[in-house]
């Protein structure tokens, strides 16, 4: 043990001691080992200038691991956005209706069951910033202007899924939700 190593000791309820077992086994080293680096990843995710939680990492992760979402440059997204505005057919926009309507029910089967809960992860994947207005008012400032009708259609059919009355109002690369 290094001499300026000091010894601490730690309880875990079983499934987090099951947990460690299992990293210990995985990287072929000690539980010191592991809640040392535990600890490290958590104290740069808490002291990061960007500010990413360990919460964020999880939504991230959630979006990226299973292959059902892309990163796209922002440029890219625009530029995307600005020809499907121009060009896209009723049946696009009844396809993103249906997909809005189905990702409302699959953020209720993730226990996303509150309009702030469900902006808050989709805020994750940089469509926007939310600005709390007041209780069940919202402001979303939009990454870009031209993904504005996407998002309405989207999230007003994520809502619908979900029960809510809500008022979509368009402002310029803006939209303001307000619960009814």
């Amino acid at each position: 043990m290094d001499k300026k190593t000091v010894r601490t000791s730690i309880a875990l309820d079983r499934r987090t001691q099951e947990m460690l077992e299992i990293l210990m086994k995985k990287k072929n080293t000690t539980a010191s080992e592991i809640i040392r680096r535990a600890i490290n990843l958590y104290f740069e995710f808490e002291n990061a200038t960007t500010k990413i939680s360990p919460d964020v990492t999880k939504i991230y992760t959630d979006f990226l691991a299973n292959g059902e979402h892309v990163i796209v440059d922002i440029e890219h997204w625009t530029a995307i956005w600005e020809e499907l505005n121009e060009k896209a057919s009723e049946r696009f926009w009844k396809i993103i209706e249906r997909t809005g309507y189905e990702h409302g029910i699959q953020y209720m089967n993730k226990g996303l069951r509150n309009i702030y809960d469900i902006l808050r992860y989709m805020e994750v994947g940089n469509w926007f910033r939310i600005k709390i207005d007041g209780e069940g008012c919202y402001t979303l400032i939009l990454s870009t202007h031209v993904e504005q009708k996407f998002l309405k259609i989207f999230l007003e059919n994520i809502f619908k899924a979900q029960g809510f009355e809500v008022e979509i109002i368009e402002g310029y690369g803006k939209l303001r939700i307000i619960k009814k």
